[in-house]
């Protein structure tokens, strides 16, 4: 038996409005961003994507910790693959992470993390030798930063380098960071 459009506007089945019915598109993509955020980690899930048989999904290193189980239903996890989650992320374009610092780019989900990692408005750690310096921002706060609260010359063409190493000389973190102060 079908059931009428007149039939489910009366019943408790109709779809409900929704308050932002001017932002819908802002919104949808919202919600697609949250069904790619891993449970588990709570970061952004890339391919391949893990899903129980119950549809519960998480991503691939967090798959490899939980010992086959699902984190939701304790189901066990196997092996499937959730790839209509991942040809929905390859479909929306998000912000860059760094958009309240001044970037305005936007990009396909799969390119965003290799655009964050050298984005220019991307906070960096203070560079100030010898100083266990816990201040992080963009560069014209660490330039204003490293003149008042370490005292260094930052006068128009003069060049800061540091060298920092951790723990670990073969780190990738380990790395040459140079300034050069220019007027604009």
């Amino acid at each position: 038996m079908a059931t009428s459009a007149a039939e489910l506007r009366g019943s408790h089945f109709r779809k409900a409005a929704t308050p932002n019915s001017g932002n819908l598109g802002k919104q949808s993509t919202s919600n697609m961003q949250d069904l790619l955020d891993c449970p588990v980690c709570f970061t952004m899930m890339y391919p391949p994507i893990f899903q129980c048989p119950n549809g519960h999904t998480l991503c691939s290193q967090c798959r490899a910790r939980v010992k086959n189980s699902c984190p939701i239903c304790r189901g066990e996890l196997g092996n499937i693959r959730c790839l209509a989650l991942e040809k929905i992320a390859e479909s929306i374009e998000l912000p860059c992470t760094y958009q309240s610092a001044g970037c305005c780019d936007i990009f396909p989900y799969y390119s965003k993390p290799k655009h964050e990692e050298n984005c220019k408005y991307r906070p960096y750690n203070c560079p100030y030798a010898g100083a266990e310096c816990s201040v992080t921002g963009d560069i014209s706060l660490l330039i204003k930063h490293l003149k008042n609260d370490h005292k260094v010359d930052m006068h128009d063409g003069c060049t800061f380098n540091h060298r920092y190493v951790k723990s670990d000389a073969g780190e990738i973190d380990n790395a040459t960071w140079m300034l050069t102060v220019r007027s604009l």
